[in-house]
């Protein structure tokens, strides 16, 4: 079961390879989880790595497999196949590809321009790409009625926003001026605003239900509407720490190259370098961004409902804090 040494720890099915209650044990966990390497992973890779982690749960790992081993094993598990399921998730729509993918769709959100046709269009694209992800990652017992429900929701918020904001800024623009921040407030907004709309339409009823929450032994002690609260109050804002960065960072860049004159006169090289620029910050921010909030969140009893505010475990301890899933 090789032992675990200075570099890599000791193997676990059920730990994270890094410690996820620290912000940078999160953001490597991440960068592990959108590692776009594990796009190009084989069916017999796939295979090889499950029989890996099989054979560790059965204790009957072959001698000399490595700790390093058995977490790319797993790595490359998580990063394929559904959590539930288990089926393999198709490339374009696994948390890997988010990165290369926004890259086309960041370009056209950002682009500045007045038709309306062609804003639409980019927030179309980017909110079918969103319930498509939605739909190959999410929890089986979603019903299609309410993902398509979010996904209506979804781009005719975007479309309206982006559509109804760019109007306004060619109104003001005599007086807001053409500022890079001025421009980009109409797509960002957009974004944040549709992406917070489709979270809400499909988890909407841990708003009225609760999320099921757990002591610190483990034991379920049932559901919790201030819990679900929280979990969707900071995904809601998790979605605006990501958009912002990926959206407005880019704009500015680009902005301070256009000063030089070889950028400036040469559309393919400003292209390129816009691309360039895009595929930078996407990747270096997404980490980061997402890391914020852990997946595994908690919240003391005192925050919650009055009859969850009173638990002891089982040999008479109080419970102060309760644990439960926030998703992304």
């Amino acid at each position: 079961m090789g032992g675990g040494s200075s570099k890599t720890p000791a193997f676990s099915l059920e730990q994270s390879r890094y410690d996820v209650s620290t912000y940078m044990g999160r953001v490597f966990q991440c960068q592990d989880n959108t590692d776009a390497r594990t796009l190009f992973t084989t069916t017999e890779q796939i295979d090889k790595a499950k029989a890996l982690l099989q054979a560790f749960a059965s204790k009957t790992l072959p001698p000399g497999v490595s700790d390093e081993e058995l977490w790319q094993a797993r790595k490359i598990r998580d990063a394929t196949l559904h959590p539930e399921s288990g089926k393999v998730i198709p490339a374009p729509f696994r948390f890997a590809a988010f990165a290369p993918v926004n890259i086309p769709i960041v370009a056209a959100l950002i682009y500045p321009t007045n038709n309306a046709l062609f804003l639409a269009a980019a927030q179309f694209t980017n909110q079918s790409y969103n319930v498509a992800v939605n739909y190959n990652n999410g929890n089986g017992d979603l019903p299609v009625s309410r993902l398509m429900a979010a996904y209506g929701a979804a781009v005719t918020t975007s479309c309206a926003l982006a559509i109804g904001f760019n109007r306004l800024l060619q109104r003001y623009e005599s007086k807001l001026g053409k500022g890079v921040l001025i421009r980009s407030l109409g797509p960002i907004t957009a974004v944040s605003v549709a992406g917070i709309v489709n979270l809400l339409c499909i988890r909407y009823p841990e708003l009225v239900e609760g999320v099921r929450v757990y002591d610190q032994n483990g034991k379920d002690r049932g559901m919790s509407k201030e819990a679900g609260r929280d979990a969707l109050f900071k995904c809601s804002l998790a979605r605006v720490i990501w958009t912002v960065p990926g959206m407005l960072i880019p704009p500015v860049i680009m902005a301070a190259l256009d000063r030089f004159k070889a950028v400036r006169s040469s559309p393919r090289l400003r292209m390129v370098s816009e691309i360039g620029v895009i595929a930078l910050t996407i990747w270096a921010v997404l980490p980061f961004a997402i890391a914020v909030f852990p997946q595994r969140d908690s919240l003391p009893t005192s925050r919650l409902e009055p009859e969850l505010r009173n638990l002891q475990t089982d040999d008479g301890k109080p419970v102060e804090r309760v644990w439960f899933n926030k998703g992304i």
